[in-house]
């Protein structure tokens, strides 16, 4: 199961031309609301977190004057923060703040690292073009780098999450993936539906090889039932039939991403649990991976999970 006793809040506390405002932006929001509900609902407490990203010459400006500037800068942060831990305490959550200079993604790892924080929450812009994720983005370093569950909210707090979807590509890290969705469609009272793909990529291939059609149909027939068997197993192996809104499981036979891009549209599905690779590099950010596109391309929340042998290249 995931843990929700610490959750890390990412705040940022920048809007429109202003290093710090009180007026949080629309995702900035969408965490904060997001995260106080998971909270609430999983006895856990929060820690809202924001980084100051400015440049080393804008740091040293603002350090000078014996640091009054500074002082005036940190004050005016914690008095937001300090807003959202009242906000919290109003649903009955205990929650603090930490601020820091650096960059967002970077200075949230390192604090998770330090204080054992169990999960983060973070906002999410609406839908946008995935060649805006390539360089740099919040999101996308913290599903490639946080050891630990990332959860990105989507762009409407006010819609309550009303179904899940698990991708399960029956890999070990599936087993949890399964948990996590069993775990939030109780707490949550919502519908859980698995997804599982057939990979059709080299169809093509077979079926120029002169192997009859009537052949083709029926491997592609006992590929999907032993899929049904095996999804049916894993499923058998959690608590999903103690979920009052039932269960779902869609066997596919197609890519991945189209795959899942269908069955979140034809089930309005609020919630995607997803397992990340944690792929670095130029290969991550050239080819990036599904749970990445995923998030680019629509408009659902994302819980992503890393490996149990995800390694994490930041140092606390």
């Amino acid at each position: 199961m995931i843990s929700l006793a610490k959750i890390l809040v990412g705040v940022d506390l920048s809007h429109a031309d202003r290093l710090i405002s009180q007026d949080l932006s629309e995702q900035c929001q969408e965490a904060v609301t997001k995260a106080i509900l998971l909270a609430k609902t999983g006895g856990g407490e929060l820690t809202f977190f924001a980084a100051l990203d400015i440049s080393e010459q804008a740091l040293h400006l603002i350090e000078t004057d014996d640091g009054e500037e500074k002082a005036a800068v940190v004050r005016e942060a914690e008095q937001v923060l300090s807003l959202l831990v009242e906000l919290a305490a109003q649903s009955g959550v205990k929650a603090g703040f930490c601020l820091s200079f650096g960059k967002s993604w970077h200075k949230m790892i390192q604090e998770v690292i330090k204080n054992n924080h169990t999960m983060i929450v973070i906002g999410r812009k609406k839908r946008t073009s995935i060649s805006n994720f390539f360089f740099g983005r919040t999101a996308i370093k913290l599903l490639r780098k946080c050891p630990v569950p990332v959860y990105v909210a989507k762009p409407d707090p006010v819609r309550p999450v009303e179904s899940i979807l698990v991708a399960d590509d029956f890999a070990e890290i599936g087993e949890d993936l399964l948990d996590a969705g069993v775990q939030f469609a109780k707490a949550l009272d919502t519908r859980l539906h698995v997804v599982h793909v057939v990979e059709s990529g080299d169809d093509y291939k077979l079926a120029g090889s002169g192997i009859a059609r009537e052949d083709l149909d029926k491997m592609h027939n006992e590929e999907l039932e032993h899929a049904n068997t095996i999804a049916a197993d894993r499923l058998s192996r959690t608590d999903a039939r103690t979920i009052s809104q039932g269960t779902m499981v869609h066997i596919e036979k197609g890519t991945a991403e189209k795959v899942i891009s269908k069955i979140l549209i034809d089930e309005k599905v609020d919630l995607l649990i997803m397992g990340t690779n944690g792929r670095t590099g130029f290969s991550a950010m050239m080819m990036g991976n599904t749970a990445e596109r995923l998030l680019a391309e629509s408009d659902c929340s994302l819980l992503a999970i890393k490996p149990r042998d995800f390694e994490c290249s930041v140092k606390a």
